[in-house]
């Protein structure tokens, strides 16, 4: 056992351990006595820590560098219980608890666990093959010099594989005095309350699972050769459900305690009527759902009344956000897209012959309409641009022709399309591929489409077309199954479920970790601290921020993705 490994007695690992049994899991951290180390003292130095807001237990033993099991020992009765501005003792630099020894040849387990652990205000991030010191420092909105000096770098090259460690920033909230009668007439307004923090947790699944029509589905006589499969939605559901149940028991290894409460809405808002008005709605701490338009603007409205958060893990309208402060849209909408399209264009592909295609539905055309003017308005402090300002074009013929007047052969030509119109789509990447037939003696000559995720959705689009125009679209989420945490993860779902997880699946997994573990470490108004709170991730970097005063926050992260020999590539 581990015991015999490092040569110490049970008691001694059983005593700076506390609540340690035998029933041991992969990943667990354990504190083992260093033989022969640090004599221990009659009664170990101690200092004292003032708690602040956010902290825990787990928190402060790692910024003191000590268990917290030396703590308790310092804290008589203190139990799990801390409060912000209570004074506790903690072990002092000279004095302390058993140190962490680490063997030169420790026994590998090679069974994947997938691992959870907390920080407060320090993470250590693991430098990407695309990655460089300003796109970090941008991710985790921490100045490029900070960075440095925390790590000790003298210039701004990172490599692959390099190890930084992130200061988080805190946010400072500044009190405001309002007179009594304006605070009570602005409804829409969370008031800054300390961390309330519980043993246990409530949280609601609103997904329409439509059981009764899955019944059906599965019923059905089957034809020759025909594999019989759940109803479309049913399995959606089911698939996202799976992953946020992975995500609760993930985090219950690291002490968090959850009941999940799981519904069926059947895509009815009257479903959904009486399940708030039951009773364990009274104790409800987190919503997760619905799915569809007119069932999420139901539920984030009662969830406002009953002053509960409420996350929509998918696409929704982004004015079930306004002034509605307890709502968090974890999709980021088309607007925020190709906000995140301009801004890489403009910071990474300014030499390039950058072209808008105007589109003809009016709901695309606030797209265009912002896309063009943010573009404009960037590229003028941009020097050695290759346009001035973007290139207006309108479809033209369906041979192409109008629009290969547009086209340079001394540069890439980008051609931003601000729709997901299956027909104004397809009709873009035809005439783009028309421009390519006309130009057959320019070598070199390249058309690249810049678009959106749900283009991947659409089975009339020619593949060869996205192809041959290298389609670029913005999207709030990317994964990578080939890598080394994508590989580590679908290993430990397939040993929970014995199946693979898909894109629904990791979304609900994402969020289940993400905001499971707002409410672990900030505790039922987790919303002061959203904006500090960093997880590591599968397929998405959450990075919520509320659309004005009194509103709801949505995910404004936004990915490059490239589509290239048939395969998809995470660009920024």
């Amino acid at each position: 056992g581990i015991h015999a490994l490092y040569k110490v007695s049970v008691q001694d690992i059983l005593a700076n351990n506390e609540g340690l049994t035998n029933d041991l899991q992969i990943g667990q951290k354990v504190y083992v006595p260093v033989p022969g180390g640090v004599e221990t003292a009659t009664q170990t130095p101690s200092s004292v820590h003032v708690v602040q807001e956010g902290e825990t237990l787990y928190g402060i033993s790692r910024k003191y560098k000590c268990s917290v099991s030396d703590i308790k020992s310092l804290n008589p009765g203190i139990g799990e219980g801390i409060s912000i501005g209570q004074e506790i003792k903690v072990p002092s630099a000279d004095g302390g608890g058993a140190g962490e020894y680490i063997p030169s040849d420790p026994y590998i387990d090679e069974t994947v666990e997938y691992e959870i652990s907390f920080e407060d205000s320090l993470v250590k991030h693991v430098v990407l093959s695309h990655e460089t010191l300003y796109s970090i420092s941008k991710r985790y909105m921490v100045d490029m010099d900070t960075i440095k000096q925390v790590n000790g770098l003298k210039n701004n090259k990172v490599k692959k594989g390099d190890v930084l460690k992130i200061p988080l920033k805190r946010v400072n909230y500044d009190v405001i005095q309002k007179d009594i009668n304006k605070l009570a007439e602005d409804s829409t307004i969370v008031m800054q309350m300390p961390g309330i923090k519980k043993d246990e947790y409530n949280v609601a699944l609103l997904l329409p699972f439509f059981f009764d029509k899955n019944d059906v589905e599965m019923s059905k006589t089957l034809k020759l050769g025909q594999i019989r499969e759940m109803y479309g939605t049913t399995k959606i559901a089911y698939d996202f459900y799976q992953g946020f149940k992975f995500a609760a028991d993930s985090l219950s290894k690291a002490g968090f305690n959850v009941n999940l409460h799981v519904y069926d809405t059947k895509g009815d808002t009257n479903t959904i009527s009486s399940f708030f008005k039951k009773s364990e709605f009274n104790e409800m701490d987190l919503v997760v759902g619905p799915l569809f338009d007119h069932t999420m603007k139901y539920a984030t409205a009662v969830c406002q009344q009953k002053g509960i958060r409420i996350v929509l893990p998918f696409k929704s309208k982004t004015k079930v956000l306004h002034k509605n402060p307890y709502v968090y849209n974890s999709v980021a909408s088309n607007m925020t897209l190709i906000d995140g399209t301009v801004d890489y264009l403009v910071e990474h592909k300014s030499h390039c012959n950058i072209i808008i295609l105007e589109p003809y539905n009016e709901s695309d055309k606030a797209l265009y309409n912002r896309a063009r003017d943010r573009f404009n308005e960037k590229i003028a402090g941009k020097e050695n641009a290759y346009n001035k300002k973007i290139v207006e074009i309108g479809l033209g013929s369906s041979g192409g022709r109008e629009m290969n007047t547009y086209i340079k052969k001394d540069t890439v030509n980008i051609v931003i399309v601000p729709s997901d119109d299956i027909k104004f789509v397809s009709g873009a990447m035809n005439r783009m591929n028309k421009v390519m037939n006309l130009n057959p003696y320019a070598k070199g000559l390249k058309v690249v489409a810049f678009g959106f995720e749900d283009w991947n959705k659409f089975n009339d689009l020619d593949i060869l077309h996205r192809n041959r125009m290298y389609q670029h679209y913005s999207s709030y989420r990317y994964v990578d199954y080939n890598s080394d945490k994508g590989i580590e993860f679908i290993r430990a779902y397939r040993h929970q479920y014995g199946l693979d997880p898909n894109v629904y699946s990791v979304q609900g997994f994402d969020v289940g970790m993400y905001f499971m573990s707002a409410l672990h470490l900030y505790g039922v108004n987790f919303d002061q601290q959203i904006e500090n709170h960093q997880m590591d991730l599968i397929q998405n970097d959450f990075q919520f921020e509320a659309l004005e005063a009194g509103s709801g926050r949505e995910n404004k992260r936004v990915c490059i993705v490239k589509y290239d020999n048939y395969q998809l590539y995470q660009l920024k």
